[in-house]
């Protein structure tokens, strides 16, 4: 059994195991090719081969950017959302959540967007223990889509 799928201004034709990859791979397999080439019914033994080589089939490529395209838009994660979050880790500064005695701020004192940066927020015997997300991660992300322009 073949699967049309219409992509835009083009037809997409995947067999039914190409499918099933597909699906799996953006659901029960959570985007591990092995694991989607096994539940789509290829052979245990080949299927690290297959999901990799399935992932480079520009048919199934295409079908899985269509689907994936229209998750995100329902759930209204943008370009410019993601790129919003990098921003406020890249530029997050640590002393924007403290008082000038190192009292940590009421949440309402905090400025907006600076809570995106904290990964990890402890209260200990002496205080309060801060860990933020990767800071140079996120400026390296945001320097790679900035530095030809």
């Amino acid at each position: 059994m073949r699967h049309q799928i219409q992509n835009d201004k083009e037809h997409i034709e995947l067999t039914d195991k190409e499918y099933r990859f597909a699906n799996y791979y953006l659901g029960e397999a959570r985007f591990n090719a092995t694991e989607a080439a096994k539940l789509a019914g290829y052979s245990e033994r080949t299927a690290r081969q297959q999901g990799s080589r399935l992932l480079t089939n520009v048919y199934i490529e295409k079908y899985i950017q269509k689907k994936s395209q229209s998750v995100l838009d329902k759930m209204g994660i943008t370009q410019e959302r993601i790129l919003a979050e990098f921003a406020k880790i890249a530029f997050a500064n640590v002393t924007d959540l403290f008082e000038g005695d190192w009292q940590l701020k009421s949440q309402s004192d905090i400025p907006k967007g600076s809570l995106s940066a904290v990964k990890n927020l402890m209260k200990t015997e002496t205080g309060v223990k801060v860990e933020m997300h990767d800071k140079l991660g996120a400026l390296l992300k945001l320097w790679e889509l900035v530095k030809d322009r």
